[in-house]
């Protein structure tokens, strides 16, 4: 007769395996650890999840398309372009990466570790991607728009989140807020220098000594 699988039970696992790969990462995290911090066997843990890949995607996958949401709130309160597209980058390249421990490098360290034809549990970079390009069409002018009407922006700044959530885990943080500077000006151009207001008499510039002597 089958088990009766229950939701309290589901969640103390999935609890239990967020705080192990918060802490030891994907790889050095056991079947036979998930299933002792649970309080449950893993023969048990079995009936609920055929395989450590997907209990980590049944944490992963709310957690990354949360932090997203959350992320897009705070873009969408910001007035300009400039300022969106760099909390964006800010919030992909660093925040995201670096959140619970940098929680995001155990999906590097799963995938990387997975046999060779494993197939992803569900499409959750298609669904990330979809999310991130509708936040950068909010953001960017009109004239613009072209930049990222086919997704692939998106998956590029996906690829680079990965390289970032590795340093991050390491503890190799750049100058993110200079590297999402750089790359908005890439995207939007360079901002124009502010004009140059001139002196309060009049003239066009500052006089030096000699000139005010052939002046008078």
């Amino acid at each position: 007769m089958p088990q009766v699988k229950k939701a309290e039970k589901r969640d103390a696992i999935l609890a239990a395996a967020f705080g192990l790969f918060c802490r030891k990462g994907y790889t050095a995290t056991t079947m036979s650890d998930i299933a002792r911090a649970a309080g449950t066997t893993v023969a048990n843990l079995y009936v609920y999840f055929d395989a450590k890949l997907l209990i980590f995607y049944a944490i992963y996958s709310p957690w990354l398309q949360e932090k997203i949401r959350a992320l897009r709130e705070e873009v969408e309160a910001l007035p300009t372009p400039r300022q969106r597209l760099r909390r964006i980058l800010v919030g992909l390249w660093g925040d995201i990466p670096s959140a619970d421990q940098a929680f995001a490098n155990a999906l590097i360290e799963a995938l990387a570790s997975a046999p060779r034809d494993t197939q992803k549990p569900n499409n959750l970079l298609d669904q990330c991607e979809t999310l991130v390009t509708e936040m950068i069409l909010d953001s960017l002018p009109p004239e613009r728009a072209h930049l990222a009407a086919d997704r692939l922006l998106a998956h590029v700044l996906w690829m680079a989140h990965d390289g970032f959530a590795i340093n991050s885990r390491i503890g190799d943080i750049r100058d993110l807020e200079a590297i999402a500077t750089l790359m908005t000006d890439l995207l939007l151009g360079t901002e124009a220098p502010a004009a140059s207001h001139p002196p309060p008499d009049g003239r066009k510039g500052p006089v030096d000594a000699a000139t005010r002597n052939r002046s008078v």
